[in-house]
């Protein structure tokens, strides 16, 4: 058995998220694994916004977001899947590493900065502190 046969790479679009893929290929060379892309869209409460063209509009998004991270991991040899999911980061990512039954999640230190960041909290501290495998935070 591998030791890290599948390895879950949450991505957000940052210069860290790009790291953390960078650092999984290197890994997915040594031990043969497999990565898996997540994006997490976060769920958000507009008070006057229609809903359905702002949820339209962030569907593009992640799926721009999971387009460029696979072009990164496939040009740095790696084998990887994509998934696409809405919903509170931490909470998704945590599903995920578990439906997927992974053996690594490697995720960048921070991600996006600002009222984001602000009203997320660190999705990197949370992931580690609850998830069932070995988590990679990559600064």
């Amino acid at each position: 058995m591998d030791m890290f046969a599948k390895i879950l790479v949450p991505i957000d679009g940052s210069p860290h998220a790009d790291k953390a893929i960078r650092c999984a290929a290197d890994l997915s060379k040594r031990y043969g694994s497999k990565l898996i892309l997540l994006h997490v869209i976060p769920v958000r409460v507009y008070a006057f916004a229609e809903v359905g063209a702002v949820l339209s509009e962030d569907m593009e998004e992640g799926e721009e977001i999971l387009r460029r991270g696979m072009e990164l991991a496939r040009s740095l040899g790696a084998e990887a899947d994509q998934r696409l999911k809405r919903g509170i980061p931490a909470e998704e990512i945590l599903r995920a590493a578990e439906e997927e039954r992974v053996d690594l999640i490697a995720i960048g230190s921070r991600g996006l900065s600002g009222v984001k960041a602000f009203l997320l909290g660190s999705v990197s501290d949370k992931v580690s502190h609850h998830a069932k495998c070995p988590v990679l935070i990559v600064r």
